[in-house]
């Protein structure tokens, strides 16, 4: 009697333990970015090569680029022009060669992009440019105009100049009316700007809130995206609200707020050594496992070699975005890839929508630099910086030597 009673208990620990791995089987579809073995999907870098920001300068005044458009359209000309270039000399030139008056284009890209990315993105095959050295990081492109026109490539330690010989479409920018700008003056009084020395015409402010995750099918379908088999999952819900999801080497936190983390445990294959362009394939596919459209960032920063790379990304939106995260302005993407596999990643997940404007404007940028004591200003826009609700607007304040966020909204450092 207690055999049959035994071997009753143990049918019925089997079949339950079938039932709930069938359930948690199905509840999960095995689709998955990690589980294709098929040939992957290259991703068109010139998608994600775009500047962070644009600013025309002339003689004192600038004109900070805001609409997404134009910017797109300033970029494409340019590449259209880089194109061209062919049967040019390379000169590499000192920071005291440069004249900083007179009439320019910056053209920003964030925290710099490698010559190789530039040359995959804007198929470059016999340009000048290929001689700056594919470990350079390009951080500007500066169009300076005048009678000797020329293009200069720089991560501000080093300057590469190339002869521009039809500077027309650039000189057309100086005049034009572009659909959204903020437009600013800056006078000197030896290097120290203060109070009334700097005037920007007043603009609107606006103000998004994010949703962050709405529900938890968002969690479910990023989840099913990233595990390769999602029966073996374990889901911690925490106080806080955030999941956490872990199959004992990777692992996936989610807070209600977008913040996803992502790590992975496993050793990766050192006869494998991808380079820096199938490495970016590699982390613009995993973003888009999390549901991110491509064609909604842009590339910031290239850092990494031999294999192991990190990529940090930005958000298209009306000026670039920023995070705060634990007291420091971070880039609100950031993906680290070794010999192709993703290793760890940081991405906000943005989900936001308009709220209206803020009451009151913005605080005064010349008052703010002079409560600071800030001087040697290079160059100051327009950013926003989450703080895990909302895009805050923020003054980015560059400077020779250091870079500033301040809120627009009150002054305060961020």
């Amino acid at each position: 009697m207690k055999e049959h009673i035994k071997t009753a208990v143990l049918i019925l620990l089997v079949s339950t333990s079938l039932y709930f791995s069938y359930t948690l089987w199905t509840s999960f579809p095995q689709k998955s970015f990690f589980m294709t073995k098929s040939t992957p999907v290259s991703v068109d870098i010139s998608d994600i090569l775009r500047p962070s920001s644009i600013i025309v300068e002339s003689s004192g005044t600038f004109m900070d680029v805001t609409s997404s458009n134009d910017i797109n359209s300033v970029w494409m000309n340019t590449v259209k022009i880089l194109k061209e270039i062919k049967n040019t000399t390379l000169l590499q030139l000192s920071k005291n060669d440069l004249n900083r008056k007179g009439d320019f284009v910056h053209i920003y890209f964030g925290k710099g992009i490698t010559e190789d990315l530039f040359k995959n993105a804007l198929k470059l095959n016999d340009s000048p440019i290929l001689k700056i050295g594919q470990d350079t990081l390009i951080k500007e492109i500066i169009i300076k105009l005048g009678v000797k026109p020329q293009i200069i490539f720089t991560d501000y330690s080093s300057y590469y100049a190339i002869d521009l010989k039809n500077s027309s479409y650039f000189l057309s920018l100086i005049s034009k009316q572009f659909q959204s700008s903020i437009n600013y003056s800056i006078t000197t009084a030896g290097d120290v700007y203060s109070e009334n020395k700097f005037a920007v015409k007043s603009f609107p402010l606006k103000r998004y809130v994010s949703r962050g995750f709405e529900n938890d099918t968002v969690y479910r379908t990023i989840t099913k995206n990233v595990f390769v088999n999602i029966s073996v999952v374990r889901e911690i819900k925490e106080n806080s609200g955030s999941y956490i999801y872990t199959d004992g080497v990777r692992g996936l936190r989610l807070y209600q707020n977008g913040l996803i983390e992502y790590f992975d445990t496993t050793t990766t294959s050192s006869k494998l050594t991808l380079g820096r362009v199938e490495s970016l394939d590699k982390a613009v596919e995993f973003i888009k496992t999390l549901g991110i459209d491509e064609k909604n960032v842009y590339l910031t920063g290239v850092s990494g070699s031999g294999g192991d790379y990190s990529f940090a990304f930005n958000y298209d939106y009306d000026y670039p975005m920023y995070v705060l995260r634990n007291g420091d302005i971070k880039d609100p993407i950031y993906v680290f890839v070794s010999n192709g596999t993703i290793k760890s990643a940081i991405v906000n997940y943005m989900n936001i929508y308009y709220a209206g404007q803020y009451n009151g404007g913005f605080y005064d940028i010349g008052k703010l630099l002079k409560d600071h004591k800030i001087d040697d200003v290079q160059f100051v826009d327009m950013v926003y910086v989450f703080d895990g609700n909302e895009l805050i607007p923020a003054w980015h304040v560059k400077t020779q030597a250091n870079e500033y966020f301040f809120s627009a909204l009150d002054g305060k450092i961020m």
